[in-house]
């Protein structure tokens, strides 16, 4: 909608003519058409000066580089130039000299086993091997999409010419100019992956380094992010689209046009699109660099637009916006004295910062039963749901790209009990997860169909495409665990890192199960057909998620029946996990494996919309129908998933030990 089609103004001739009013509005300038009915919006404006005007103005007017400053900082039309740079390193000295916090863990100060020494103008880059004792070393990492295959690798053949210096016009784009931001940061090293891990498949470096990812960028001084390019060919230190307009003054009164001359230090500039702040680009939708962008302690990204610096205290924008990270911890004290463990302060906040603050949330305590707080496990839901929708070109390393990750959170929580991307300690819910807007069957990405489902343990949400997967229960600290887990067993491909990629797994679990013949009946619609309430149920849901496609298997499987075990319980619900035999019964236990989840809500009078509500329901005369029509849906489903419960309780579960592989 225009701003004419706001206001009414039926055409844009209609303002012809009408004279132009420039107001300030909070912290910048309306453009604004002067009608009879009042003031029009036309379009709004930023205000900007160069770096050292702008900084001599706030000095002198006590302002606080904030949201909102009054003034704006002119972003350089070349990234590359060396006021550009400065800003770049300025953030990095401020936060190297003041912020305590954001020195990387001590346990992470581990350099990595090659760097590329970054050269000078005078001296090409060149590889060099650490040796182990080097504990003193600062080092920049970079982190970026491939997109193309590198031009040039680390390779068996490639190590001596790289030792013995590479010219910056012989290497891609994006490398040569981290390489010179790297210099302009005054930092000796970087790291590469495609020029510091050996590339060659007979070889196990990429394995070894691939389990080092929390001591490469969790100890790095600084982290690179291209946030905007999708290829190592494209570069980033290109050109930016700016629309900075120098404003015009008269130095003669007299207004003598020959006088005029453009304020060089005040620019005026198109609002500023927010989007721009957001971190959308090729980076944030490729599935390794999710953990580049939460273990380090200080990141500097380049989008299309601008630099922005985040660490453990702030973000800034090169624009001259800064967010305090800490304050937004420090608000939610204003509001609860109680920002201890359960609190959920922690739940409010970004990604990056709440991964920070997460062992500032936990009990302190080593005598506290952390492991059996629902709490506890939380983040790591969260961060499964931003996960899984990633993606990767080789779609095997979904574990390995997070281990980094895992273990971090492991320390934090004090548990080294992770299985295939879950936590032992919360297994009986972690197994409850859900592919969004499909509980029971799964949602599989045409490019990534189970081409790799045999790369990970049916149980372990792994195992799906790139579809977000999600907890139903990752709130809920009340519910009760109806079934029990004896045993997990995963092969690791590498026995040492057990945080990493594994060959295959199984759970044995013995609790409440319900066999099936099918999950589908296409009779379910029919009242004459004589099938159970939790037949037609499940067939139900299978209709409606398999989106008009159901599998033959799901009315006859090969392993020759389904399952129901009960997991989780509380006043209003129960958790299913839905099984398929594989139709192996070792040592006379069954073998399973996962096919979805369902959950029964129960049906209880506060549930159905009483008389008073209905009555002002009918008050919304427009939305009646739909909004009555939505709550009698509601009433019905919870009638039929309660059938289904009522059902069950008359038939007792048979108590059973079984195996999902």
């Amino acid at each position: 909608m225009t701003f004419f089609e706001k206001r009414k103004v039926a055409d844009a001739e209609d303002a012809r003519g009408l004279p132009i009013v420039f107001r300030a509005f909070g912290n910048k300038i309306e453009v604004c058409f002067d009608s009879e009915e009042g003031l029009i919006k036309l379009c709004g404006l930023d205000m900007y000066m160069n770096e050292a005007d702008v900084n001599k103005f706030f000095r002198l007017c006590e302002i606080k580089e904030d949201n909102s400053p009054p003034i704006l900082r002119k972003i350089e039309k070349d990234p590359c130039s060396k006021a550009s740079l400065a800003i770049a390193s300025g953030w990095l000295g401020d936060c190297l000299k003041n912020h305590d916090s954001c020195k990387p863990p001590t346990e992470f100060r581990k350099p990595p086993k090659r760097l590329i020494n970054v050269g000078t103008e005078t001296q090409n880059p060149f590889l060099v091997e650490i040796s182990t004792g080097s504990q003193q070393l600062e080092w920049l990492s970079l982190s970026y999409c491939w997109g193309e295959e590198p031009s040039m690798k680390l390779t068996m053949d490639t190590m001596d010419m790289l030792r013995d210096g590479i010219p910056l016009n012989k290497l891609d784009p994006t490398i040569r100019d981290a390489i010179l931001v790297t210099r302009a940061l005054k930092i000796t090293y970087i790291w590469i992956d495609a020029l510091c891990i050996v590339q060659d498949y007979d070889t196990k470096d990429w394995d070894e380094q691939a389990s080092k990812m929390n001591e490469i960028y969790g100890g790095s001084t600084v982290t690179l992010v291209v946030a905007s390019s999708n290829s190592v060919r494209n570069g980033f230190l290109k050109k930016r689209e700016l629309q900075h307009v120098p404003i015009l003054w008269y130095s003669n009164p007299a207004g003598d046009s020959t006088d005029i001359k453009p304020a060089a230090s005040v620019f005026s500039s198109p609002e500023w699109d927010k989007n721009e702040d957001e971190l959308n680009g090729p980076w944030s939708n490729r599935g390794w660099t999710m953990q580049e962008g939460l273990l380090p302690s200080r990141l500097l990204h380049y989008t299309s637009s601008q630099m922005i610096w985040k660490c453990g205290e702030e973000q800034r924008f090169e624009r001259g916006i800064t967010k305090s990270l800490r304050d937004e911890v420090a608000e939610f004290s204003t509001y609860s004295d109680n920002l201890g463990f359960g609190s959920g302060w922690l739940w409010r906040l970004e990604t990056f910062i709440k991964f920070k603050r997460f062992p500032d949330y936990l009990p302190s305590s080593l005598d506290y039963p952390l492991l059996s707080e629902p709490e506890t496990f939380r983040l790591w839901y969260d961060l499964i749901e931003e996960y899984t929708q990633r993606r990767f070109k080789y779609i095997s390393d979904r574990l390995v790209a997070i281990s980094g990750l895992a273990q971090i959170f492991g320390n934090a929580i004090r548990s080294h009990e992770y299985v295939a991307g879950l936590w032992k300690p919360d297994l009986i819910r972690g197994l409850i997860w859900h592919t969004n807007g499909a509980k029971l069957i799964p949602r599989q990405s045409a490019d990534n169909m189970r081409a790799f489902n045999n790369a990970f343990p049916s149980w372990s949400w792994a195992s799906v495409g790139y579809e977000v997967v999600k907890n139903s229960q990752k709130n809920n600290n009340n519910f009760q665990a109806l079934s029990l887990v004896e045993d997990v067993q995963v092969d690791l491909v590498d026995q040492l890192n057990p945080f990493g990629a594994v060959k295959s797994g199984s759970v044995t679990i013995t609790g409440p199960l319900k066999k099936a013949p099918r999950l589908y009946n296409k009779e379910w619609k029919s009242a004459e057909a004589s099938i159970s309430e939790f037949e037609r149920h499940l067939s139900e849901i299978v209709e409606n998620e398999s989106l008009g496609g159901m599998e033959h298997r799901y009315s006859s499987p090969p392993g020759g029946h389904f399952a129901a075990l009960q997991m989780l319980g509380d006043i209003h619900s129960l958790d299913l996990l839905v099984l398929e035999a594989t139709g192996e019964v070792p040592n006379g236990i069954n073998v399973y494996r996962r096919v979805g989840v369902i959950t029964l809500q129960y049906l209880s009078k506060g549930n159905i919309a009483s008389p008073d509500l209905i009555a002002k329901l009918k008050e919304f005369e427009t939305s009646r129908t739909a909004r009555l029509g939505l709550e009698k849906k509601k009433r019905e489903k919870r009638k039929a998933s309660n059938n289904v419960v009522m059902e069950l309780r008359r038939e007792p579960w048979k108590t059973e030990t079984i195996i999902i592989v």
